[in-house]
């Protein structure tokens, strides 16, 4: 599918971005300027490559949109994207899925499947 591979870039420079906050030099960071903290975030290697991944991902949802209705690209961005965060974080952030979440992400994902044949 086409909208797969921005939902994992998308997802990776979330996650990423979370996963470098949480880490030692985290506190360090919050206690600086803001000017020497953009600073310190933008020579960070990792976060570095989850901007880039971000930005990869808004290219290549330039071309999707040309191949997809909207109405159809959008939600099915979404839907996964949040899906693939909450997996994520679980897997990587040890944050925890709870039974709502996972409902949610279910219904989400029903969503996507009835409105995509709609």
């Amino acid at each position: 599918m086409f909208v797969l591979p921005i939902a994992l870039l998308v997802a990776y420079s979330q996650i990423v971005i979370k996963w470098r906050m949480l880490g030692a030099e985290a506190a360090e960071i919050q206690n600086l300027h803001l000017s020497a903290r953009m600073l310190k975030y933008l020579s960070d290697p990792v976060i570095v490559s989850a901007y880039v991944a971000a930005l990869l991902a808004s290219f290549v949802w330039l071309y999707v949109i040309t191949k997809l209705p909207l109405v159809v690209a959008f939600p099915v961005y979404i839907g996964v994207t949040f899906a693939l965060v909450v997996i994520g974080g679980w897997f990587f952030l040890s944050e925890s899925i709870t039974l709502l979440r996972l409902v949610s992400i279910l219904l989400i994902l029903a969503g996507i499947v009835i409105g995509v044949r709609s």
